[in-house]
């Protein structure tokens, strides 16, 4: 099943991925992962089936099911953080429900009333509620990255994309249809080839800024996470990663998979500001005052 191939592949790339001589695990059970599909699924179909009787109840299905989001987001969060392991130390989520509800209206807040403009708030809200709440044992992960950060990371790669549309336009438009003539297939050609380039350039290359970003921004305890990624380098493996699983049908997808996942691993380092052999005693202990909470019935993974 896809839960059970979930949970070996996460196996596979934490099994495969080392650190200070020390290798990651994850111990996720593929049942809870079931069990968090079901839950999404189950609510998906109670407002597909709402939506045909009643303008009422489509309105208050579409309601539960944007509430429902926060929840589900947490649980998944908290799912992956207490299956995943580093040596002897298990990671834990502490964020609350009531922290995920509170980022969430604040992002739909932010995205409505400045027209989307400052939608990469969202995603800075959202990285650091989780690692603001993402503790190895008792040390504790922080973003000091500001919001403005994110925006950065966002916006450059979309200016340079429209710059690279002017100059495409005024070429190809401009010069070589003079030439050439237009006609409706070149009109066409040219609109293909301005959304492939923008398709292939924007998206790889926002992915690759908002890693670079973290992880530059990234501590845990006092040590600080650096990553020498080079987003040209990123953004092309995402861009090719994409060409080859649609030209493969899906077949390369583990291939494609295991290639960004490299990549991100072996660009990152961590400074250390801590005695390593204290840092790992800190990294080994467990939140104790929270073991009963870790416990809960509802830490599952909807695949988010």
């Amino acid at each position: 099943s896809s839960d059970l191939a979930k949970v070996r592949r996460l196996r596979y790339f934490y099994g495969n991925t080392e650190f200070f001589q020390r290798r990651f695990d994850f111990t996720g059970i593929p049942t809870k992962i079931l069990i968090g599909r079901l839950i999404a699924l189950g609510i998906y179909a109670a407002f597909s089936i709402s939506s045909h009787y009643s303008m009422i109840a489509t309105v208050v299905g579409l309601v539960v099911l944007y509430a429902a989001v926060p929840w589900l987001i947490r649980a998944t969060m908290r799912f992956t953080a207490r299956n995943s392991k580093f040596g002897n130390s298990r990671f834990y989520f502490a964020g609350t429900t009531k922290e995920s509800y509170k980022v969430f209206f604040l992002s739909i807040l932010v995205y409505i009333f400045t027209l989307g403009i400052f939608s990469p708030v969202a995603i800075w809200l959202y990285k650091k509620y989780y690692l603001n709440h993402l503790y190895a044992g008792q040390l504790n992960f922080k973003l000091n990255a500001d919001w403005s950060a994110y925006m950065a990371a966002v916006y450059a790669p979309i200016f340079m994309s429209i710059g690279v549309i002017i100059a495409f336009s005024v070429v190809y438009f401009g010069i070589i249809g003079t030439v050439a003539g237009f006609s409706p297939s070149f009109f066409i050609t040219g609109i293909f080839i301005m959304y492939a380039v923008v398709g292939l350039f924007i998206y790889p290359l926002i992915a690759a800024r908002l890693f670079i970003t973290t992880w530059n921004n990234t501590t845990v305890g006092n040590s600080q996470f650096k990553t020498d990624c080079n987003q040209w380098r990123y953004a092309w493996i995402i861009a090719s990663n994409w060409i080859v699983k649609i030209l493969s049908i899906g077949l390369m997808s583990a291939w494609a998979a295991i290639r960004i996942h490299k990549y991100q691993v072996e660009s990152m380092s961590l400074i250390l500001h801590d005695d390593p052999d204290q840092m790992m005693n800190l990294a080994q202990q467990e939140q104790s005052a929270l073991a009963e909470e870790i416990s809960d019935i509802f830490d599952i993974d909807i695949s988010l």
